[in-house]
């Protein structure tokens, strides 16, 4: 791979793991700003997580989880995925009917913020793929011998 394409796969390594680290933040506002809708309110309703999870080598995935008690176990939950549909970057907001006031409105606000996110993360992952190949591909071709089609003495 020529050096100037490594430099610009590196930026682009860079920027996915800044928008993952955004996300992560994200996350971490969500709790806590649901936990101080907990206080405010005293709703125990919040039943809706963020899972974030590598994929592959270069890759993750964001996606939310509904939050099912265990049976017979107080205070343990299963996250159960929710899906999305292949190549949405967005939930509908149907996939959140079962949370309810006031957490539905922080969920939707999130899940906005969220999509956008998985949506730049993605064109980044294309362009890097789409890079190296390229490369790949510029280099068998440069590899091959481009000598005179026809050279009749």
């Amino acid at each position: 791979m020529s050096k100037e394409a490594q430099t610009i796969v590196i930026l682009l390594d860079q920027q996915y793991e800044q928008l993952l680290a955004d996300a992560r933040c994200l996350v971490a506002s969500y709790v806590d700003a649901s936990m101080k809708l907990y206080k405010k309110t005293g709703i125990k309703s919040v039943v809706a997580g963020v899972s974030i999870k590598q994929v592959s080598p270069n890759a993750y995935s964001i996606y939310w989880c509904k939050l099912v008690p265990l049976q017979g176990q107080k205070n343990k939950f299963a996250p159960l995925t929710i899906a999305k549909g292949n190549g949405k970057h967005k939930y509908p907001a149907s996939s959140f009917e079962f949370v309810e006031y006031p957490y539905r409105h922080l969920v939707l606000q999130v899940e906005e913020r969220l999509a956008e996110i998985r949506r730049v993360a993605s064109e980044n992952r294309q362009l890097r793929r789409t890079l190296v190949a390229y490369e790949k591909t510029l280099s068998r071709y440069q590899a091959l011998n481009h000598g005179d089609l026809y050279s009749a003495g």
